[in-house]
């Protein structure tokens, strides 16, 4: 690394950290380019991330560029081709921009050559793969105690109980890893409330499990906390 990437690199940090002790956030700065449309790929934002985001490379007057558009499992068809002429809307992360290579975190993309216009995110930290994902209630009956392996991580074996409600339905709960709590007072024919939620990336790949996050065991006036809820409906 020469001396001057030192030299910026140090600046970045030490302005990060000063705003940080004055209580202050980097500022993000929306940007628009226009271009074409050179290549659509996966790619990873770390060689430690479990998925990838679809990519565009970009050609603009000055420059190639790449634009991180959305995760790889948000099964999301592009309202462009390569060759197409966009318009992009977005943003560089703070943590990338003192390198030489700045990749632009995409909020809008409009196709010059239709019009078409795809919003991906309200800002950062707001994609809109994650809006409406509520906490949801159930209410009946455990007809079963299955173990599964985990999601993402397969080695690890999930306690899922299976519960039927008054029409007939039958929800698929996970409730935890079993080296943590095996939860033995969850017992086939306990009438239970569930609160829980489908993660967003759990709905693209057609799982049909819900994560449990909290439980009322309805005939003991127990409930067990398991973990967070999103917002509830």
């Amino acid at each position: 690394m020469n001396k001057g990437k030192i030299k910026s690199l140090a600046l970045f940090f030490l302005l990060l950290w000063f705003g940080v002790a004055m209580g202050k956030t980097p500022r993000i700065l929306m940007q628009e380019v226009e271009g074409t449309v050179k290549e659509i790929q996966v790619e990873k934002a770390s060689p430690k991330a479990k998925f990838g985001f679809v990519t565009a490379v970009l050609a603009t007057d000055k420059e190639e560029m790449k634009v991180r558009l959305y995760p790889e499992w948000w099964k999301l068809k592009p309202p462009f081709t390569v060759g197409s002429r966009i318009k992009v809307k977005g943003w560089v992360p703070p943590r990338t921009a003192f390198t030489g290579q700045p990749v632009l975190v995409a909020a809008e993309i409009k196709n010059l050559d239709t019009g078409e216009v795809l919003v991906l995110r309200e800002g950062p930290g707001k994609p809109r793969w994650r809006f409406g994902m509520k906490a949801q209630i159930f209410s009946g009956k455990i007809v079963s105690r299955k173990i599964r392996p985990g999601i993402g991580r397969p080695q690890i074996k999930w306690l899922v109980i299976e519960v039927r409600d008054k029409e007939g339905r039958v929800g698929h709960f996970r409730i935890s890893p079993l080296w943590l709590n095996d939860y033995p007072e969850l017992k086939t024919g306990e009438k239970v409330k569930i609160w829980a939620y489908r993660p967003p990336f759990w709905a693209a790949r057609g799982i049909k499990e819900y994560m449990a996050c909290r439980i009322m065991l309805m005939e003991r006036d127990q409930t067990i906390d398991l973990r967070k809820c999103p917002q509830k409906s």
